[in-house]
């Protein structure tokens, strides 16, 4: 049989190795909390809760998280208020997508763009794409805003839709389209039914063909401009095309997203010099 040891230091006092033992792992326990801690390296914060009203709403944004800095300071960001004077410009983006099987989540947060928000996301197959001048993007998911986040000479729109690209490297392109009040919209009636009741349900339904175009307006006259992303961290450096035209959508369509998500609109955003200009859109659609 092993008998422990006493250890006796120069007080005399004794310590038993267990006890020691406890200690040295507690020191490195709380050594360790602390090098974990996100708020103690590189000056890092903790990811902050956001939203659209009170103290989590736009205007705190910037101080809710350092991370967040380009909603205040940031000198191109989005929404904005577009004026029908817009420059022209020639030149046409191209829109390349595919049918598309449905899967449908209510994040807190859109997960590939920001990591707080309130929103209902559809994600999409893959394949679908957007080519600009700055190069080809794919379509990643696309959500939605109510009331409007854009607006047109100086006029909300009960709701606005977005289409999020992402190039190879990183870059965002958002295309929007506008939604006012008026006939029922066939594809908006496909993903009402299966919308989450609750925060963090999801729904995969393969059944469900989704044109992605019949979503778009039939027109394909646009606004471009050099902008951000509309919700934390506001990052810079995005390509924005919004739609002329408005799409349609029935007063009870439309109330069925408001009531889950309005409102989730960031105010419109100084121009502070940026040019509008207008395009049009080359689309095609394909299986």
């Amino acid at each position: 049989m092993v008998r422990t040891r006493m250890i006796q230091d120069k007080a005399g006092m004794k310590t038993y190795p267990s006890l020691l033992f406890a200690l040295v792992l507690f020191s490195i326990l709380v050594a360790c909390k602390d090098r974990s801690n996100p708020g103690t390296e590189h000056g890092t914060a903790r990811p902050a809760h956001w939203g659209y009203e009170g103290k989590d709403g736009p205007e705190y944004w910037p101080a809710l998280n350092p991370a967040y800095a380009a909603c205040g300071q940031g000198k191109s960001q989005s929404p904005i208020n577009i004026t029908q004077t817009a420059d022209g410009d020639a030149r046409a983006w191209k829109l390349d997508y595919k049918k598309s099987s449905l899967k449908i989540a209510h994040h807190e947060h859109v997960t590939d763009i920001v990591d707080n928000g309130h929103t209902i996301q559809v994600s999409v197959d893959g394949g679908s794409t957007l080519t600009t001048d700055r190069g080809v993007y794919s379509l990643k998911q696309f959500h939605f805003h109510t009331p409007s986040e854009h607006t047109v000479d100086g006029s909300y729109f009960p709701m606005e839709m977005h289409f999020v690209h992402q190039s190879a490297d990183g870059k965002f392109a958002v295309v929007a389209a506008l939604i006012q009040e008026g006939s029922e919209n066939e594809n908006l009636g496909k993903i009402i039914p299966h919308l989450p009741k609750a925060k963090g349900d999801s729904a995969h339904l393969p059944e469900v063909e989704l044109e992605l175009s019949f979503h778009l307006p039939a027109t394909t006259a646009s606004y471009t401009y050099m902008g951000s992303l509309t919700t934390p961290p506001c990052t810079e450096e995005v390509e924005w095309l919004v739609f002329r035209d408005p799409i349609s959508a029935s007063k009870a369509q439309i109330e069925a997203f408001a009531s889950r998500l309005s409102p989730s609109n960031r105010p419109t955003q100084p121009l502070n010099g940026r040019i509008i200009g207008s395009r049009t859109m080359v689309n095609k659609v394909r299986p």
